[in-house]
């Protein structure tokens, strides 16, 4: 694993990639659920939202101060719109993001396995960065270029990172998770569970 506790530069974890890895064996898949008529409910709202947003604002408070690009947000008059999509690219929710960073998924709507996608995966997969925050996603995708997948939280990244390895069976999956316990639990519980790596990066979306 790679560790970074001072706010390291993703440029700097990637190194460490390159040096002593532990990898992790998989863990069988999970079983699925259909959705309830809470997710149902919110999945028609996330829609109407997501029609009628906007592309967004690269000046929006929490994009400056992030020092991040808006990539394929929306915003609804001040608020951001993350989408929040199944393996399927089926719109099931939104993370909505205020002008002061605070963010809230739809009421009742469904979380778990969904995601969002900065830049084009190949077929081959290569590496693939899964991180849990659309902030610190921007940021590794800005400075390395690589495609990255926003899980929204540490407990989503373990099923998220499933549906990537399924999807991409030979790429080098690396979770980019924040530094706290939350984060350090979870990343290391999805990279067991499709044989990946795991860099601590010391920030939070």
């Amino acid at each position: 694993m790679a560790y970074c506790h001072a706010g390291c530069s993703f440029e700097a974890i990637l190194e460490s990639l390159e040096l002593g890895r532990e990898r992790f064996t998989p863990s069988p898949r999970p079983i699925e659920t259909g959705p309830s008529k809470e997710q149902l409910e919110a999945q028609r709202k996330a829609m109407r939202l997501w029609t009628g947003a906007k592309p967004a604002d690269p000046a929006h408070p929490y994009l400056v101060k992030k020092q991040i690009k808006p990539h394929h947000l929306r915003q609804f008059k001040e608020i951001l719109l993350v989408p929040m999509q199944n393996e399927s690219g089926d719109l099931w929710n939104c993370q909505l993001i205020y002008w002061d960073g605070s963010k809230i998924f739809l009421r009742g709507g469904r979380t778990k396995g969904l995601f969002t996608t900065l830049g084009e995966i190949p077929e081959s997969g290569g590496r693939i960065f899964v991180a849990e925050g659309f902030a610190t996603a921007a940021t590794i995708h800005e400075l390395t270029g690589s495609p990255v997948v926003v899980a929204f939280s540490a407990h989503n990244l373990p099923p998220v990172s499933m549906i990537i390895r399924r999807a991409f069976p030979q790429a080098e999956i690396v979770l980019a998770a924040d530094d706290d316990p939350a984060g350090v639990q979870f990343s290391e519980q999805a990279a067991r569970a499709v044989h990946g790596l795991v860099a601590y990066s010391g920030r939070r979306a």
